[in-house]
């Protein structure tokens, strides 16, 4: 007999664990993380010229433009997966694992950048700043086997 107390049974009785508020907040952030994903990428292939300024860089060659397009297009299609992925947030938990790794890299290739003055502070801390909210909020709601 499971203990009412049980860490397996959901907070509110007769919600099934996989709408259990934790994997709910992770569909939602796996979400909210495609829509911000697939939004900028369809910025960086069709106004790369904005996003450059936006982000305080002014006079880069053309074929800058290209890069930031092929970013672009990695960043829409890393959305598309996090939504296909949001579905079923237990059974693609690699898409939560790949949320937190992606949000460490982007902190520490960042830091090293600013470090090393390759960009200013004022370039980076939003980047920065975001992938530090995305790598805790992915780690915090991280399905647990206790969740299942």
């Amino acid at each position: 007999m499971r203990s009412p107390f049980s860490r397996t049974d959901s907070i509110v009785p007769g919600m099934s664990p996989e709408n259990s508020p934790r994997v709910r907040a992770l569909r939602m952030l796996m979400m909210m993380d495609a829509v911000v994903l697939t939004g900028l990428g369809a910025l960086f292939i069709t106004v790369p010229r904005r996003i450059e300024a936006a982000f305080h860089f002014q006079n880069l060659p053309a074929g800058v433009d290209y890069m930031i397009g092929l970013w672009g297009c990695v960043f829409a299609t890393l959305g598309l997966g996090y939504v296909l992925a949001a579905v079923e947030p237990r059974r693609n938990v690699l898409w939560v694992q790949m949320g937190i790794a992606r949000g460490v890299l982007e902190v520490v290739f960042g830091a090293v950048c600013v470090l090393r003055r390759v960009v200013t502070w004022e370039q980076a801390a939003f980047g920065i700043f975001t992938a530090v909210f995305i790598a805790a909020a992915y780690a915090a709601l991280y399905p647990r086997k206790e969740d299942a």
